[in-house]
């Protein structure tokens, strides 16, 4: 096969792959999963507030930080679904898409990422082989990419961390080629690199660092760069780092960040008494040294439980098993198929050994930079926090695939068999993938991505004109933002009636129209025309429900019941 038909089967493989990544994030799109959740929900009120009045649910002109239920979202996904919106309309379709464009645009991305990393080493022997061999990791990385269940989870719903994922990869793509064939594009590098921050919180840490190691791996290679924009390219990530740490120190926006700290959960709690306890007992026997440095000294306690939520990450229970995340994972299926497992410590060994030693260190880094920021909050593992290991795992998992087949080849042994078994493999766990997340995702997990919210809004706004007051339960979880959004509720109108008062957890201020959202209690069914609207739970079995809405699998999950609506 000449070079010619080289480069052309691999555009047509990467065609391919490509396609395959389209399928699994657009079949059955957006209805499955099979309802919004409250995030998405939000994002969609607020892009569609933005794009008809220019301002958000609490009235901020073109904000750039979105307040929202009890967090500040970053804006990068908020005007990506104000753009789509604009382009397809209000739906769910909208809300959705800029996570699976930018999820298929994310494999695309890892293969140039993967093609840069081996075209810089110097001593790869990847770089003397044809071009096939030369872009065979590149092109499986992405494969393994565009079906990992992982990556498709979070591509299929809105999902600020997928779409930064994107811009962190490309961050890192743009900078090896910048290096190497147009330095322009590193001013790209360091843009990209900053809209990941700006898209998710955890890449508030992860882009920088991984922009900074890039940049310290390759100086000397950064440095044979034209020095004007060498210039421009250090000025350009300085300025950025700047906005970065001012915004961190000084704007009370990340509030989910002392929400979800793992120091204030009780657990934590109870290791700080326990080490006072242990304090006390050492100073009753006169031991002082080991009493102070390890009881009295909360830096060993903290170490020791943010350690604990980092390793939890890496654990194959996590990564490849169904977990207790229900709305995170398939139902028996994990973040990554079970088959990669043997594949990535063959993938490490092959990556440290054959590859360039900077390239190995990178993806090295990568992973064990990823969980820094999910290990100090207490939903512990959390896949969508720590997202951005897919990019090391898939291309280690690639490494170790040619590490078995490289050796096969040494030792004379038929790859063609290895080849059709791996083949086989990934056809059947990729099937299987498909039916439990198309079929049973809907079926068995409706209850846990809050289904019957739009069926909820339906029924009331169609109702609502026999009733002078709706009171609809804060136990069902942000109620107002869905009833708005479903509803299509006029941003202009709900801003004249007060906005969002605070979207808080639990929060029982919000009102509009006739709708008021707080819990109510038996007492409240005697007022007249007035509606109820809770979890099954709320009502009292003396209570007829007027109305009953079930998840997918018929439990039922939301109750509506009339109060006394005795005409004058």
């Amino acid at each position: 096969m000449n070079n010619n038909m080289e480069k052309r089967f691999v555009k047509i493989a990467l065609g391919c792959i490509l396609l395959i990544a389209v399928f699994f994030r657009f079949y059955k799109f957006p209805s499955v999963p099979p309802s919004l959740n409250w995030d998405e929900a939000a994002f969609g009120y607020n892009a569609y507030s933005v794009l008809k009045t220019g301002k958000d649910e609490f009235g901020k002109f073109l904000p750039v930080y979105f307040r929202s239920l009890d967090d500040y979202k970053l804006p990068v996904y908020a005007y990506l679904t104000v753009g789509s919106i604009a382009v397809f309309g209000y739906n769910d379709f909208s809300v959705r898409f800029p996570s699976a464009f930018f999820g298929v645009l994310t494999v695309l991305s890892l293969f140039f990422l993967v093609k840069g990393l081996c075209a810089l080493g110097q001593n790869a022997t990847i770089n003397k082989q044809s071009t096939i061999n030369n872009e065979r990791i590149p092109l499986l990385s992405s494969f393994l990419l565009a079906i990992l269940p992982w990556h498709i989870q979070f591509s299929r719903m809105a999902a600020e961390a997928n779409v930064g994922l994107f811009f962190i990869t490309l961050g890192a793509t743009l900078f090896l080629y910048g290096m190497k064939h147009r330095p322009g594009l590193l001013l790209l590098s360091v843009l990209s690199f900053g809209l990941a921050t700006y898209s998710y919180l955890s890449f508030r840490v992860l882009a920088p660092m991984l922009g900074l190691v890039l940049t310290l791996l390759y100086w000397k290679d950064l440095r044979k760069v034209n020095k004007n924009d060498l210039v421009r390219f250090i000025v350009a990530a300085g300025f950025f780092g700047t906005i970065l740490i001012g915004d961190t120190l000084f704007y009370n926006v990340h509030i989910r960040v002392k929400g979800t700290s793992v120091f204030s959960t009780q657990q934590a709690l109870d290791i700080y008494k326990q080490k006072e306890k242990e304090m006390f007992y050492d100073a009753k026997l006169g031991i002082n040294l080991p009493r102070r440095l390890f009881h009295d000294n909360t830096v060993f306690t903290s170490a020791d439980i943010v350690l604990k939520g980092y390793f939890t990450h890496f654990s194959p229970a996590f990564l490849f098993f169904d977990y207790d995340e229900k709305q995170h994972h398939t139902p028996f299926v994990g973040l990554c198929f079970l088959w990669m497992l043997p594949f990535i410590p063959l993938g490490l060994y092959y990556l440290v050994q054959k590859s360039d030693k900077r390239e190995a260190i990178y993806i090295i880094l990568w992973i064990l930079i990823a969980p820094i920021p999910a290990s100090i909050t207490w939903d512990i593992p959390h896949a969508i926090r720590v997202l951005g290991m897919t990019i090391p795992l898939m291309i280690i998992t690639a490494h170790g695939v040619f590490c078995v087949y490289d050796f096969l080849r040494e030792k004379r042994i038929p790859v063609h068999i290895f080849m059709g078994i791996f083949g086989f493999v990934i056809c059947l766990s990729s099937y299987y993938y498909v039916h439990q997340y198309i079929l049973h995702i809907p079926y068995e997990r409706s209850k846990d991505w809050v289904y019957g919210r739009k069926e909820m809004t339906e029924y009331l706004m169609k109702n609502k004109s026999s009733y002078d007051r709706i009171v609809v339960s804060s136990a069902l979880e942000w109620p107002y933002i869905f009833m708005l959004y479903y509803s299509k509720y006029d941003p202009a109108l709900y801003s004249k009636q007060g906005g969002t008062k605070s979207g808080g957890w639990g929060e029982e201020g919000n009102t509009y129209d006739i709708f008021e959202f707080h819990k109510f209690s038996l007492d409240d069914f005697s007022k007249k025309r007035t509606l109820f609207v809770g979890l099954p739970k709320e009502f009292s079995p003396t209570i007829d429900p007027l109305y009953r809405i079930n998840y997918l699998d018929g439990t039922p999950a939301i109750y509506i019941a009339q109060g006394n609506i005795k005409t004058p």
